[in-house]
């Protein structure tokens, strides 16, 4: 068997053949491993990751280190922004609806459409279902006193569904009119038509005498709209207004009047609230007149307050009154919104009303000279039924915004938030910084879809209650553990929530990196060692690592003491005393041959505590030695260290071992081999048990003296190994239908899967 490796860059390179990996080692030159046993496993590549990013972050593309992932949604924005059907919409800019399509795309996959499978109510006059910008779309429509459209007027329906899922493919055609991509270009809609003026001459609040003829009616709508398809319908949007600001109306007013209404609205006793989204009305400036208001505080101001005769405008304080029912009507508060407009530059536009008192379910979206779809009068002949694009305002355009971003929220949790969930995250990731921090006019900012799909501030892994920042999570397995862990958790998820309770998924195989392996430079250092040559007075350095127990650091000594023990550097080969580093020890020897080494590293080299203690005994006259020890790992198993939601680990591991010495001609030859049992214990993480562990290690080293200061030293050894073992895991994975985490049982070995050999020559 016989296979390449290539050129060496460094003092360590791994080489690969059939059946897995072994490691070659030299001072000056490394030289190729052969296969000794079949099946090759364990130890190495890969570097821990550190605090603060996950490792790995779960996409559709596989797992993606956190720069990688940055590099990948970047390279899908820009793509994105790129398009003429973006670029064509400011309004998709200022909601970030590239980047939040971007993140969706890694994670559901190369070619999703946001809003995919989702269909939006669409309360408005109706929709041109033949416009291109429909094209492939299911558009379901009904009648609620209004007729279909014909293109004689333009169409406001068509407009308003536009800017949620218009998606035009038609090259010639968007060149052509400049057509723009809806927010949720991949949904479909429902469309219940119903007459509506336009809204003309002063503004006349309604009185609250004719709240009765609108209850009514009103009523049904509603129920008709949350009953339609079996309660299919998430969200609905309602671009239209009653006029008559909110903060005119007394609570008592509005339950009195709209008695049938409110609890229509509310949905008392349904578990999946319809949400309906209202534009805030475009009164703002409207001419008004005095009388039509009583109070000291009427919104309709003189232009000039010196001069009697001036005309009178309206002070837009608040939304209307559908929309602002919730400032009054607290069970429809996440169920209701209202959407105020803003121009390209970013403040609100001159016409739209401002959030005022209903602040709190209010939020302010580009609604100003938005591209979307047109239907109506031929521009240049006045003929009707042309179909092409255009570029209105009002707050009637600034809803379909807020509606489509609800869209491509629930799409990007998998439907794991409630719809009032999804209503107060949307709102909670508003831009609320410089002028969008006046709640009185903007609510609670600017939408912003990419936050809203994005996690705010901490992600934590929640376990029994306790949440574990997700950035500080991890299993770095020791050298002793082998595969088992990266392949049962390949392609398994983990579920983690961010400061608003949302659901992230994030790959959990990145939370557990590969081990480090052993360090190129310690076991350099390690064969630079010079050995001691007198062969009958001196004693080897033991093979399989750890302190020479009978020498006790080289001083020979033959009473009690305490000192620094030898030990060899850190991630060279050996058997259990490897794991303790540099400790300090009490050592002490009886004539009989007989050694007592108590040992601990606590406080030294910020390493994994670790404690114990070897009895060993080298018989008169014989080349050999026996020790049997005890070693006490306060919050690591076999080096394997957890953090975070992994919980805390700790071991207790029995060992024994023989080792030997043996002349053979010119060369000196030194084996030893190693047995164990570790007994873990798991505490506060999703480790939820780990069985005892059978362990290994063996070493053979020969050595030839060349003449009095140099030698040649072949070594073949097996590091410390799991033998048998497994461990058992709780993974939250998923957020239920109540708003509780659903848990995923693992098991997985900690044996690798094969057998890792050293062969080193120096």
């Amino acid at each position: 068997m016989s296979w390449e490796c290539p050129d060496h860059t460094e003092f360590r390179q791994s080489c690969r053949n059939p059946c897995g990996r072994f490691r070659l080692w030299s001072a000056v030159l490394l030289v190729c491993t052969a296969p000794l046993f079949s099946g090759c496993g364990g130890g190495g590549g890969g570097t821990a990751g550190g605090g603060g990013e996950p490792v790995c972050y779960r996409t559709a593309f596989g797992c993606l280190a956190s720069d990688e992932y940055t590099a990948r949604r970047r390279s899908i924005e820009e793509r994105y922004s790129a398009q003429e059907t973006f670029s064509n919409q400011w309004g998709l800019e200022a909601i970030r609806a590239d980047r939040a399509w971007a993140q969706l795309e890694l994670a559901l996959g190369a070619g999703t459409r946001p809003g995919s499978g989702q269909t939006v109510g669409v309360v408005d006059t109706g929709i041109d279902r033949h416009h291109p910008a429909f094209s492939g779309k299911s558009i379901h429509e009904e009648f609620w006193g209004a007729s279909d459209e014909t293109g004689d007027v333009s169409s406001h329906g068509t407009a308003v569904a536009g800017v949620i899922i218009g998606n035009p493919t038609d090259n010639d055609f968007i060149e052509k009119v400049h057509a723009a991509r809806g927010v949720a270009w991949g949904a479909n809609v429902a469309m219940f038509a119903l007459p509506l003026g336009s809204g003309s001459g002063n503004y006349n609040p309604i009185s609250t005498t004719l709240f009765s003829a609108i209850d009514t009616p009103w009523t049904n709508r509603v129920n008709r709209l949350i009953s339609w398809s079996r309660g299919t319908l998430d969200f609905v949007n309602l671009s239209l207004s009653i006029p008559g600001m909110i903060d005119l109306y007394s609570e008592t007013d509005l339950r009195n009047g709209l008695d049938s209404l409110i609890p229509a609205l509310a949905q008392s006793g349904r578990n999946k609230k319809t949400i309906f989204v209202f534009s805030a009305g475009n009164s703002h400036g409207d001419t008004c007149d005095p009388t039509d208001f009583t109070g000291t505080a009427s919104p309709c101001v003189a232009d000039d307050p010196n001069d009697p005769g001036t005309a009178y405008k309206l002070n837009a304080r608040s939304p209307e009154l559908l929309a602002g029912l919730p400032a009054r009507i607290s069970e429809l508060r996440g169920i209701v919104l209202a959407v105020v407009a803003t121009t390209s530059s970013g403040p609100i536009a001159d016409f739209s009303n401002r959030c005022g008192l209903a602040a709190s379910s209010c939020i302010a979206a580009p609604g100003q000279s938005i591209q979307t779809a047109y239907f109506g009068p031929d521009p240049n002949d006045n003929s009707p039924g042309a179909r092409g694009a255009y570029n209105p305002s009002g707050t009637s355009f600034a809803a379909p915004m807020v509606t489509g971003s609800l869209l491509v929220m629930k799409q990007f949790f998998r439907d794991r938030l409630s719809n009032t969930q999804l209503v107060s995250r949307l709102l909670s990731t508003a831009n609320d910084r410089g002028i969008y921090a006046d709640s009185s006019i903007y609510g609670h900012g600017l939408l912003d879809l990419a936050a809203a799909v994005s996690p705010q501030r901490t992600t934590r892994v929640s376990i029994n209650g306790a949440g574990f920042d997700i950035g500080q999570t991890r299993l770095v397995a020791g050298e002793a553990v082998g595969d088992g862990l990266t392949r049962t958790f390949a392609e398994q998820e983990i579920v983690a929530l961010d400061d608003l309770g949302s659901p992230f998924w994030y790959s959990l195989s990145g939370l557990v990196p590969a081990s480090p392996g052993f360090s190129p430079g310690a076991r350099l250092r390690q064969f630079m060692v010079p050995e001691r040559t007198g062969l009958d007075t001196a004693l080897w350095r033991p093979v399989l690592g750890g302190f020479d127990t009978g020498a006790a650091a080289g001083n020979g000594w033959a009473h009690p003491g305490i000192g620094i023990l030898d030990v060899p550097v850190e991630d060279a080969l050996g058997g259990h005393l490897s794991l303790a580093g540099r400790a300090i020890g009490f050592n002490g020897t009886k004539p009989e041959g007989w050694t007592v080494t108590a040992f601990s590293n606590e406080g030294l080299e910020q390493k994994a505590p670790v404690s114990g203690a070897v009895v060993s005994w080298k018989p008169a006259g014989m080349p050999i030695r026996v020790r049997l020890g005890w070693m006490g790992e306060r919050k690591a198993l076999l080096r394997s260290r957890t953090s975070g939601a992994f919980g805390r680990m700790q071991s207790d591991s029995m060992f024994a071992g023989i080792e030997g010495t043996a002349r053979i001609g010119a060369w000196r030859i030194s084996a030893g081999a190693e047995i164990g049992r570790a007994t873990p214990s798991v505490h506060g993480g999703m480790i939820v048990g780990i069985s005892p562990l059978s362990t290994s290690a063996f070493a053979i080293r020969a050595l030839r003296n060349l003449d009095d200061k140099t030698s040649f030293t072949l070594s073949l050894a097996q590091p410390l190994r799991v033998e048998s073992g497994h461990a058992r895991f709780s993974i939250p994975v998923d957020l239920g239908r109540s708003g509780g985490l659903l848990h995923r049982d693992l098991g997985a070995p900690l044996e690798p899967t094969g057998r890792q050999i050293e062969l080193a020559a120096h």
